[in-house]
């Protein structure tokens, strides 16, 4: 998926603005990093916790079943605008996809039948790993991350960048004319033509106003 990033990406890249995704190999094992730091150490550090308990869990002989479950939008991730930005733009990185809580739920409620009732399971101890940590590797749902071009932690912004403009985009045309009609009359004291022209329409409008702010000497 990264030599068939689109040229604007590979821009970002260049800039230090996106982080090729590039999975880690120790021992023959691939780790991907999927850290994303804004949620803090301490909810990094919870789920690290989890992944270890489960792995001495299985360890001790214990049937265990846990599964990676993909990006999700909960209501809990959404009620940050920063990340509900992100999420609503992140598809634009094939192949990630956030996934509804539905979905999600559904899918790891399967997985978790699956692990305890599929004897071959990764979930039961005596199947055999290559680490314990590959426990949370054989089914997982990943949602994409694993084969995105680029790192999760660093894909966020240019998402929420580009559901603003694509959600917003109107405003933000809006703002910018405003902008631009602003500074040509501050300039050179003069309107773009089609702002001129709805100024004189809407001119009968404010006249009382005008009036009122003459005869309160209020400079116009």
């Amino acid at each position: 998926n990264y030599e068939d990033a689109p040229a604007w990406m590979k821009l970002l890249e260049s800039i230090g603005l996106l982080q090729r995704n590039k999975a880690m190999e120790k021992n023959g094992i691939a780790f991907s990093n999927c850290i994303v730091s804004d949620q803090g150490p301490n909810y990094i550090l919870a789920k690290r916790i989890q992944h270890w308990r489960a792995a001495v869990a299985r360890t001790d002989g214990h049937t265990v079943s846990s599964n990676v479950s993909p990006s999700t939008a909960t209501k809990s991730v959404t009620s940050n605008a920063s990340f509900a930005a992100a999420y609503g733009g992140m598809h634009m990185f094939k192949p990630m996809e956030v996934a509804y809580e539905e979905l999600s739920m559904s899918m790891m409620g399967a997985l978790l039948i699956h692990d305890v009732r599929n004897p071959k399971s990764a979930s039961h101890a005596s199947n055999a790993l290559d680490n314990p940590l590959c426990i949370s590797a054989a089914t997982s749902f990943h949602g994409g991350v694993w084969r995105c071009p680029y790192t999760v932690s660093t894909i966020g912004v240019p998402s929420a960048v580009r559901y603003y403009l694509v959600t917003f985009w109107h405003a933000i045309l809006v703002g910018l004319l405003l902008t631009a009609a602003t500074v040509q009359y501050v300039a050179f004291g003069t309107l773009p033509g089609p702002a001129d022209a709805v100024v004189k329409m809407l001119a009968p409008l404010f006249s009382p106003f005008v009036a009122l702010a003459s005869i309160l000497r209020v400079p116009l």
